[in-house]
């Protein structure tokens, strides 16, 4: 039985980063659809179909590499298929997304049944994990080498999408497009931005990425799928992008917020006398406390706004009184 305090090392950061990544991977792509006007919130549904094709498509394709490929190609069609049905016939977005989530739960249950006989948990000896990879110089730096090398590639490629991310933002010409529809839709469509094929492209990503994220938690984190796998990461991944700001810097902080939270409660299982079902609420009171904060810093901008609107007025009326 170890301290309190030795809850806090290294291990745990590793694994932060880690639970981190399916998070981070949503919320970049939850991110590009909020800053293009549409909220995805049907994130959740997107990463659960990822986790299972991820593994479905490496046991029978006979190749992990294909399996995390079908996963993002799923994501994407379910993503394609969001766009369709709320930009073509203007399904309610809310609604849409709940349908797709609930769905997209069943389906996996149902053909879990189906095709492997199983419907808590599945996997396969055959099954390979996605091997981790040891960053040439970094990985020789004590402390340093333990928190930054050792891991997939799709951890590592969630870093290079924070970039990517940032840089397509607020660095290149469809950036200032996606920025504009997001800002206001009348406005971008009257200089000529095609409305549509950026909301559809944003969606299709942000279903790409959360398909990616799903297949590093059956393939790439485990070599299992199990009932409800995504377990709100994708709600995660909304709040996530939503608290950071919808920048890809601050929803790359607010995911690595999540994801120590999720690596504090596994750790603290096997470390403290803690009641589990008290453990296991932390993730979710981590959540709560990312939208208390979202409402706060709402609330506190309307104030400053309005405080700044009336020192204008102010400043208006002594400028017409000195005349």
């Amino acid at each position: 039985m170890e301290n309190f305090t030795d809850v806090f090392s290294i291990a745990l950061l590793s694994s932060g980063i880690r639970l981190a990544t399916p998070i981070l991977l949503a919320a970049i792509g939850g991110a590009l659809c909020n800053r293009a006007g549409v909220l995805n919130l049907a994130l959740e549904g997107m990463m659960l179909l990822g986790a299972f094709l991820g593994i479905a498509g490496a046991f029978y394709l006979g190749n992990t590499y294909l399996g995390v490929l079908a996963a993002v190609l799923s994501g994407g069609l379910l993503g394609l298929f969001f766009a369709f049905l709320y930009l073509r016939y203007k399904v309610n977005l809310i609604i849409l997304a709940l349908a797709i989530n609930l769905l997209i739960l069943e389906l996996t249950v149902y053909f879990m049944r189906v095709l492997f006989g199983n419907v808590g948990s599945w996997s396969d000896p055959s099954i390979q994990r996605l091997p981790d990879i040891r960053l040439p110089g970094i990985a020789d730096i004590q402390g340093l080498g333990n928190l930054l090398s050792g891991y997939n590639w799709i951890v590592y490629f969630s870093w290079f999408a924070v970039i990517a991310a940032y840089i397509i933002l607020f660095h290149t010409r469809f950036g200032r497009h996606v920025r504009a529809v997001g800002e206001n839709q009348d406005a971008a469509e009257s200089v000529g931005i095609n409305v549509t094929r950026v909301q559809v492209f944003a969606l299709v990503i942000s279903g790409m990425l959360a398909g990616l994220g799903g297949a590093f938690l059956s393939v790439g984190h485990l070599t299992l799928f199990t009932r409800n796998m995504s377990n709100n990461r994708g709600w995660a991944a909304v709040v996530a992008a939503i608290f950071g700001f919808n920048h890809p810097i601050g929803v790359f902080i607010a995911s690595l917020f999540f994801g120590f939270a999720d690596a504090f409660a596994v750790r603290i299982q096997t470390t403290t006398n803690l009641p589990p079902n008290l453990i296991q609420m932390l993730p979710h009171f981590a959540t709560l406390l990312a939208l208390i904060l979202v409402g706060l810093r709402q609330k506190l901008q309307i104030a400053m706004t309005r405080r700044r609107f009336r020192w204008q007025l102010d400043q208006a009326g002594e400028v017409v009184a000195g005349d």
